[in-house]
């Protein structure tokens, strides 16, 4: 059907067009979150609410005539209640929004239209996607935002599979591979009170995971270092693991394997967790959950499980265990192998 007219006044009025309006809506809704983390709103308001909106606006740095309907959208959005005349987080706010919380999700928020994302050039990746390598973290702000999601399942998960091997508790020394943020090491001596880990941290400033050694109480047990499995030339651990960081690597899987073996004591465990290719999920119906779970496998899938499996064994990566682990873009696979003694 072809709409078209020529006289602006046989133009309808149209002061609701609901698809554009919810829209829009929608997106000025999150640009007022992410506006209020950045500002940190929701830390201040954890340490010193209730408080009147004056109050706020001085502790925050927004002006205060802004300030009262600025709260009110964030009440709208359940992020903070009200009493009287005054203002106090919500316990979803506390949660989620509070930098301290171990569940902070505002880095995951904030980094969605950052340049790094997938969302920033969302037409390129849908036209050309040859022209991007993947949508890895890259910047400080997507490994930020890339730990604060895997804080909602992954690493509890991975770590009590861990767990599950028999040599966990006499294990002494971990390595976590191009993780970025550590929090695979940190679960690890969380759960083992004798154990020191290094997290090889790849590209990614050490910076990050750093602060997640402190913010855990990890500073000296942990350690960040900057390089990869190519070029580490540190003492064996006990336990190395690599998680979702070897997709860009399967041109150079034998040698990468050949260095994790070398780096790995006698009898210790190799834990990996990554994607493997699939057949393709979904009808095509669950609109925006399927389209960002194509547009993921792209970039993130090991081609082969039984060749990536037959390089382990070449290298003396015995494999013990398989098994497969849920998560937003699928079910990963998990191996477990131990280096084979001399």
């Amino acid at each position: 059907m072809s709409i078209e007219m020529n006289e602006i006044l046989k133009i309808p009025e149209l002061p609701i067009i609901e698809i554009i309006d919810d829209l829009v809506q929608v997106y000025k809704e999150y640009m007022v979150v992410c506006a209020a983390l950045k500002l940190d709103l929701f830390s201040w308001l954890a340490e010193n609410g209730p408080a009147s909106p004056e109050k706020i606006a001085a502790g925050t740095g927004v002006k205060p005539e802004y300030m009262t309907s600025l709260l009110g959208m964030l009440y709208y959005l359940d992020m903070v209640r009200k009493a009287g005349d005054e203002f106090s987080i919500s316990p979803a706010a506390q949660m989620n929004f509070v930098k301290t919380s171990p569940f902070y999700q505002g880095d995951y928020i904030i980094n969605l239209p950052n340049d790094d994302s997938p969302w920033k050039d969302i037409d390129v990746y849908l036209t050309k996607p040859e022209e991007k390598k993947a949508f890895d973290n890259i910047s400080m702000g997507s490994a930020r935002a890339q730990a604060n999601y895997a804080l909602r399942g992954t690493i509890q998960n991975v770590t009590n599979i861990l767990k599950t091997w028999e040599g966990f508790s006499d294990a002494r020394t971990f390595l976590e591979i191009n993780g970025g943020h550590g929090l695979y090491a940190i679960a690890a001596c969380q759960n083992n009170p004798e154990m020191t880990a290094t997290v090889l941290c790849g590209t990614i400033d050490t910076a990050i995971a750093r602060e997640y050694i402190s913010r855990f109480k990890m500073d000296n047990r942990i350690t960040a270092v900057s390089g990869d499995m190519m070029t580490y030339s540190g003492p064996q651990s006990d336990i190395i693991l690599i998680a979702h960081s070897l997709y860009s690597q399967e041109d150079n899987m034998d040698e990468l394997m050949k260095n994790v073996a070398s780096s790995l004591s006698p009898g210790g465990l190799f834990l990996s967790n990554h994607w493997f290719t699939a057949p393709p999920v979904g009808t095509g119906m669950q609109g925006l959950y399927e389209l960002e779970l194509a547009l993921h496998t792209r970039y993130h899938q090991l081609a082969d499980k039984k060749k990536f499996e037959d390089i382990c064994e070449k290298n003396a990566l015995m494999i013990q265990k398989t098994g497969v682990i849920r998560s937003p873009y699928g079910e990963a696979t998990i191996h477990m192998a131990e280096k084979k003694r001399a």
